[in-house]
């Protein structure tokens, strides 16, 4: 995990914005098989329904520049964007053996790893790349809304 720290300025306030809301996708993303892209868009589906709140405070206010919760609206955009940045793995990746004998999974190109930022109070900011869409509610301090459940 890598911190980044630039003090407070205008500028580190700005890159933070735009990281957590836009994701600052390094994803290239491509087709799944048509059985994997089905299952896929089935989970999409029943996930899309799920509402997520903020456990942290991940956005920097506009007029004040100070961190806050994103409110649900907010929310429920950077989730969007998450869950079209973010694919899953599709089963039954080949493997391939290297030449030092370790293992590597061949994605094909069907998943790639995304890269996000949060701010944190101390006016640094914290980058990670996440793999999944739970790694990158976990880093973001997103959970289920539990009056949904």
């Amino acid at each position: 995990m890598a911190t980044l720290s630039r003090g407070g300025s205008r500028l580190t306030r700005r890159l933070v914005r735009g990281a957590v809301i836009a994701g600052l996708a390094l994803a290239a993303v491509t087709l799944l098989p048509a059985t994997a892209r089905d299952v896929q868009a089935a989970q999409d589906q029943g996930n899309a329904k799920k509402k997520y709140v903020a456990t942290r405070e991940i956005t920097v206010d506009k007029v004040t520049g100070q961190l806050r919760k994103p409110t649900a609206t907010e929310t429920q955009e950077l989730v969007d964007s998450l869950r079209s940045l973010i694919k899953p793995i599709a089963e039954g990746a080949a493997q391939v053996a290297l030449p030092s004998g370790a293992m590597a999974l061949n994605l094909d190109g069907q998943a790639a790893p995304v890269m996000l930022a949060r701010p944190n109070a101390d006016g640094t900011t914290e980058v990670r790349c996440v793999t999944s869409f739970e790694e990158a509610l976990e880093f973001l301090g997103l959970v289920e809304d539990p009056s949904q459940q």
